[in-house]
C-alpha cells in the first residue's frame, strides 16, 4: 500500500462505515447471536488499519479519532431507527487496537 493512499482508503472505509451503521432498517436482519459484534470488530480494524500503517497521523490520534467515530455512530444510531449498544462500541474500540496492532506488525515486517 502506497504511503499517500491511506487517507483515501480511510476515508472511503468510513464513508461505507457510517452509511451500512446509519441505515434505517425495520428489523436487524437475521444472524446469529453475538454476530454483529464481530461484524464491528472487523470494520473497525480495518478503519485504522491505513493510517496506522504508514503512521502518518500518529497512533494516538488514531486510536481516539477511530473509537470516539464508534462512539458517535453509537450515540446518533436511534435517529435513524437503529439502536444504540455499548457493546458495539467495545468492540469498535477492540477492533481499533487490532487494527493498529496489525498496521505495527505490517510497517514492522515490511522493513526486514
Amino acid at each position: 500500500m502506497r504511503k499517500y493512499l491511506d487517507i483515501p482508503l480511510t476515508l472511503i472505509v468510513t464513508i461505507v462505515l457510517t452509511v451500512a451503521m446509519l441505515w434505517p432498517l425495520e428489523a436487524p436482519p437475521p444472524a446469529p447471536e453475538g454476530s454483529d459484534k464481530l461484524v464491528h470488530f472487523i470494520a473497525f480494524a480495518a478503519l485504522a488499519f491505513p493510517l496506522a500503517r504508514t503512521g502518518r497521523l500518529g497512533l494516538v490520534p488514531v486510536f481516539i479519532g477511530t473509537s470516539a467515530f464508534g462512539g458517535l455512530i453509537e450515540l446518533i444510531q436511534p435517529t435513524f431507527n437503529r439502536s444504540a449498544d455499548i457493546g458495539d462500541w467495545v468492540a469498535d474500540t477492540i477492533g481499533v487496537a487490532i487494527g493498529i496492532s496489525c498496521g505495527l506488525l505490517y510497517r514492522r515486517l515490511r522493513r526486514h
